[in-house]
């Protein structure tokens, strides 16, 4: 692990992530990453971003790729690109079936090979620099554009990472991404056995080599005096998560098909956040999270070292009443930049 941190701006005040991603750049952390829901749009947060920063890459983590146009995805990454003068990353994942039906009322079929084609889509966009005219005709998108219609990237590509966590969108963004965005379910041990190998077998299948890629993993990360309350925020998050019957198959992967069966009840049949924390076991925050006082926090973050290129610390935002006040947000992003400053 080479590279300096990134950091997740799990905010809503965009003002809030304007000033925490100047402290993150003066920190020397290598990006910022801003999500995506239906309640905040990443790109107009990360524009905020672009002008209140200048040297750390700033990232779109992670855009859901379906629920917009081709062309739209396209331009808003080279407006991106040109206001923050070429630090952009654009970070793209399928979104998970649910996610996709409340955003759009759309299901997207064979996530993995429409999220190839979109990158193919993506690139050949920007290859044309506004210059010549598109005429695409895919297994999922056809789109004829005249070239004066299409933007003008000031690089010649923008990064593309992936977020994947199955076998299948991990051999595709070995393939065809720039970098993946590992999942927050994903432990040192599943990075090792599952997450390189597949990654590797895209790397084969492109003839591309791992030097060419980058790799950072995002570490739910909990920091505060009281060591009891970050393991329980960074339990409340990562019960969100495995609740999600796709990531279920990561949790057999350990072993965990107890917590499983404990989370799963307690989110969708009782609807108790104590419950589904509680369900979240000791061996699974040991191996998943980043969690207690600033020092034992330091020290869990070195399990990683020369598995991945850069850490992504990861500040949770779920809590008991489903969402955790953003002035601990807040704090709790404070002091991760504190604690991981270089």
């Amino acid at each position: 692990m080479t590279g300096a941190p990134a950091v997740i701006m799990q905010l809503d005040d965009i003002h809030a992530e304007q000033r925490l991603a100047a402290m993150a750049e003066d920190a020397g952390f290598e990006l910022a990453w801003i999500p995506d829901t239906p309640r905040s749009n990443v790109f107009v947060h990360l524009a905020a971003l672009a002008t209140a920063t200048r040297r750390i890459q700033l990232g779109s983590g992670i855009a859901r790729a379906f629920v917009r146009a081709p062309l739209t995805t396209a331009a808003a990454a080279v407006d991106l690109d040109r206001l923050s003068r070429g630090r952009l990353v654009l970070g793209l994942a399928s979104g998970t079936p649910k996610q996709n039906l409340f955003e759009t009322g759309q299901r997207y079929d064979h996530a993995a090979t429409r999220l190839r084609e979109l990158i193919r889509l993506l690139r050949e966009i920007w290859a044309l620099n506004g210059e010549r005219d598109l005429d695409f005709k895919g297994d999922f998108y056809t789109i004829a554009a005249q070239g004066m219609l299409l933007p003008r990237p000031i690089r010649p590509q923008v990064p593309i990472y992936v977020a994947g966590v199955g076998a299948a969108m991990l051999r595709l963004t070995g393939e065809v991404a720039d970098g993946l965005a590992g999942h927050p379910c994903c432990s040192v041990r599943y990075l090792k056995e599952m997450v390189l190998p597949c990654l590797a077998d895209g790397f084969r299948k492109s003839g591309r080599r791992r030097d060419d890629f980058r790799l950072t993993n995002w570490i739910v990360t909990s920091i505060a005096s009281d060591r009891a309350r970050a393991r329980r925020e960074a339990a409340y998050q990562l019960g969100f998560y495995f609740a999600t019957r796709t990531y279920g198959h990561v949790l057999d992967f350990h072993g965990w098909e107890r917590e499983k069966t404990e989370i799963q009840r307690a989110f969708f049949e009782t609807r108790d956040m104590e419950a589904v924390a509680r369900a979240v076991s000791d061996r699974m925050l040991d191996e998943l999270a980043i969690a207690g006082t600033p020092d034992e926090c330091r020290t869990q973050l070195a399990r990683y070292h020369d598995v991945i290129d850069f850490p992504t610390l990861y500040p949770p935002g779920v809590g008991p009443g489903r969402v955790l006040p953003q002035e601990r947000v807040a704090e709790n992003l404070e002091l991760i930049i504190r604690t991981f400053a270089r």
